[in-house]
């Protein structure tokens, strides 16, 4: 029976947190070749700062992060020895326009803050340092400026996707019986 119960599949327990690296620069042979040097010190100084920089994970939330998040990500710095950079983002007030947006913009900012407040502490009493950020605008984006102006951020953890029935995270499936060898 114990050989039964180790061929069983564990359910892995921070299958709520997506954990994404974050690709290192390098230089392209396009920009070698064609004898751009500009292009080519500019990620030869993007490599070395990836190389020398402090470690910082980016931390991405609508507003408020689950608790699940929250431990995953303060464990995670505090095991890497490295800062966090928390990310409030969201795009819901660019549907509504003039008072309307200006208030919601206003509640998303004042619900950011008061959510991280705990977050904050906790950080505090685990010594990890911790920088909030707050924009407005498409989440893809955000990450993908912010992660282009700091150099240190190295992994990028987000709440999943949840795009099955009933809240439940759809895995690939891969069939490896359609072998064409």
């Amino acid at each position: 029976m114990a050989f039964l119960d180790w061929l069983k599949v564990r359910k892995n327990k921070n299958q709520d947190v997506k954990v994404v690296k974050v690709k290192e620069e390098s230089i392209g042979m396009g920009e070698m070749a064609a004898g751009h040097p500009t292009g080519a010190a500019a990620a030869i100084k993007r490599m070395m700062d990836q190389k020398n920089g402090p470690t910082k994970i980016l931390v991405v939330g609508d507003g408020c992060f689950s608790d699940k998040l929250n431990d995953y990500s303060l464990k995670m710095a505090q095991r890497l020895d490295c800062a966090i950079v928390a990310l409030s983002v969201t795009d819901a007030p660019l549907q509504y326009s003039g008072e309307r947006r200006e208030a919601e913009i206003n509640h998303f900012y004042a619900r950011a803050e008061r959510n991280l407040e705990k977050y904050l502490e906790q950080a505090n009493v685990m010594g990890v340092h911790v920088v909030h950020v707050m924009e407005i605008g498409d989440q893809e984006k955000a990450i993908s400026e912010l992660s282009a102006k700091d150099s240190g951020i190295r992994y990028v953890l987000t709440e999943p996707d949840h795009g099955g029935e009933e809240g439940r995270v759809q895995i690939p499936v891969f069939d490896l019986a359609c072998s064409r060898l």
